[in-house]
């Protein structure tokens, strides 16, 4: 999916139902027809893309390929456009960012982003 699938979701008054997976990097085969996630190939800029379709909705970023520009411009435009970082992956680990009421929901979550990403990088 990418941001314009999203933001004729938005305009229909519907929005994602679970968290956008966001790759920096390439999406595998098995994720092009996902529709909650987006590509970010190496040194795009995201901080001129239009995140608003985002807004209040969860998001998770995935460091595929290493494009450290990249990933922090894409932290900053999504967290300047209001969109809920769920979280980041990257070398193998999750490292979730939402608040959770306690530490098996967090260690759960970082559970999810790790698997996530072993599936991308595969």
């Amino acid at each position: 999916m990418s941001l314009h699938d999203i933001r004729s979701m938005r305009l229909a008054r519907s929005k994602p139902s679970g968290v956008v997976t966001i790759v920096v990097g390439e999406l595998p085969k098995a994720f092009k027809g996902d529709q909650t996630a987006i590509e970010l190939k190496p040194g795009c800029q995201p901080q001129l893309m239009d995140w608003r379709p985002l807004v209040g909705v969860w998001v998770a970023l995935y460091h595929v390929k290493t494009d450290w520009a990249v990933m922090d411009a894409a932290v900053k435009a999504l967290t300047d456009a209001g969109a809920k970082l769920f979280g980041i992956a990257h070398k193998g680990e999750g490292y979730p960012l939402a608040t959770f009421e306690n530490d098996d929901d967090k260690t759960q979550a970082a559970r999810f982003l790790r698997r996530e990403l072993e599936a991308l990088c595969q």
